[in-house]
């Protein structure tokens, strides 16, 4: 085979991979809703203001966590659905939301002591899940 051919070849089949990947990296668009987990992010959220609710009895017992949910891009919906997770591997937990200023929304996380008690120590970690639309799969 001639050098020129064997030139050919390989610029025709680097085209070929390249318009394949492109093809791929087009497909793979995300949604326009806002959504983010851990350092994985679409318009990701910024989470601050994280206050633990200690039960007037028992302060060893957490009873409500809060945190101000706001995305980071200010054009971008407000979050619609959140959840939190206080052990790796642990169970998630739906927040309530409220309005706040702007696209600013107040999430209120219940761990009732009678039926979803939340030792203080046993909180390993804060995972939050937010998303501009809701959870259809919770």
């Amino acid at each position: 085979m001639s050098h020129q051919i064997k030139i050919l070849l390989f610029a025709v089949l680097i085209l070929a991979v390249a318009g394949g990947v492109s093809g791929f990296a087009v497909a793979n668009n995300a949604a326009a809703n806002a959504a983010g987990y851990k350092n994985n992010s679409v318009s990701k959220y910024a989470i601050t203001g994280i206050m633990y609710d200690r039960n007037a009895i028992d302060p060893t017992m957490i009873e409500n966590i809060t945190f101000t949910v706001a995305p980071i891009d200010p054009t971008a919906p407000a979050a619609a659905f959140v959840k939190v997770q206080t052990a790796t591997a642990g169970p998630w937990t739906i927040c309530s939301l409220a309005a706040g200023t702007g696209n600013n929304m107040t999430a209120t996380c219940a761990f009732p002591k009678l039926t979803h008690p939340l030792a203080g120590l046993d909180v390993t970690a804060l995972n939050v899940v937010a998303s501009s639309s809701l959870d259809l799969a919770s």
